[in-house]
């Protein structure tokens, strides 16, 4: 989420409706019907937003997009000044980072003329969890409302103050070599992860590690290497698992994993080779952990279909042996 400098009646008119998890509608009438409800309303949503990486909060617009707008003034103090001295308080803990704005009317206007749009930008609050003020309860954003966060919410959010929080995905699966061995042709390949830091503290200490490949084929289970150090061919390769590169807080580093196949087509005709991998590869999937010097991390599938086109390992192959391309 961005906090924006300044908002302007053409950007609220292009938001789309319905419930969305990156912003909210109130309407005026919240407002002028009941002060009491409009500052648990809006507790709620200040802990929902900073409780879920940040958010806009659209003050004097109806649920269709249609402004209807606030006070300018609460007795003489202007309704963007009297917002910034409540928003803080309306949380625990009290909430600083967020931005009030009036916004900026167009010509002609669908704002009433002695009417305001407020926007209030919450940023992803160091300090959460918060919590409402007005009912006692944390809240975050889900399917577009904002809801009771379940216990594990919670956690999650208080360990990031104190254990490093990493996410890694599988991002390129590259071609590295390819030899003919006996009466097939061993490919070897380089999975290449992205581990992100999307917590608040650095992490120092770190690991991946494979743990099991997925959607083998049936009595192809010895056809699969996992790491360089079982690969049946004699290379010399860094076999070590770095665990010790720091990775600061919205940072990020590639980490690579070698995996190997054992193909064995029927002839090293193009046609054959495809088959065989799309056999061997197309629905391969590694279930991955990702440790900390504080969690040793939760289970993690990852697949190669959408990262590896066959009939470039095709051209590849043919390229690195003998085969054929008839």
């Amino acid at each position: 989420m961005v906090k924006r400098t300044t908002w302007t009646e053409n950007e609220i008119d292009e938001l789309p409706l319905g419930e969305n998890n990156e912003f909210d509608r109130k309407s005026g009438l919240l407002f002028d019907r009941n002060r009491g409800d409009f500052f648990n309303t809006i507790g709620k949503e200040l802990s929902a937003f900073a409780n879920s990486g940040g958010g806009h909060l659209l003050l004097g617009v109806k649920d269709d997009g249609c402004p209807d707008g606030l006070p300018p003034l609460i007795g003489h103090t202007s309704i963007k000044d009297w917002l910034e001295q409540k928003i803080p308080n309306l949380v625990d803990y009290p909430l600083s980072d967020f931005r009030v704005h009036i916004v900026a009317r167009s010509v002609p206007s669908r704002v009433p003329i002695d009417r305001e749009v407020v926007v209030i930008d919450i940023g992803d609050s160091a300090l959460a969890p918060h919590q409402s003020v007005g009912d006692r309860k944390y809240y975050y954003r889900s399917a577009g409302r904002s809801e009771p966060a379940p216990h594990f919410y919670l956690e999650l959010l208080r360990q990031r103050l104190t254990n490093p929080t990493l996410e890694f995905a599988l991002e390129e699966v590259n071609l590295a070599d390819a030899s003919q061995i006996d009466d097939g042709i061993f490919l070897e390949t380089k999975m290449v992860f992205l581990i992100k830091n999307t917590g608040r503290i650095a992490a120092y200490k770190w690991g991946l590690f494979l743990n099991t490949l997925l959607n083998i084929p049936d009595d192809r289970e010895k056809d699969y290497f996992v790491g360089a150090g079982s690969f049946p061919v004699n290379k010399r390769r860094d076999r070590s698992i770095r665990m010790d590169d720091t990775i600061l807080p919205g940072g990020e580093i590639p980490e690579t994993r070698d995996l190997g196949f054992m193909l064995r087509p029927q002839t090293l005709s193009k046609e054959h080779l495809l088959v065989e991998i799309v056999n061997m590869i197309s629905n391969i999937g590694v279930e991955c952990q990702l440790a900390t010097e504080t969690s040793p991390g939760q289970l993690k599938s990852q697949f190669l279909e959408s990262l590896v086109k066959p009939d470039e390992v095709v051209e590849f192959l043919l390229n690195h042996t003998k085969g054929s391309s008839e």
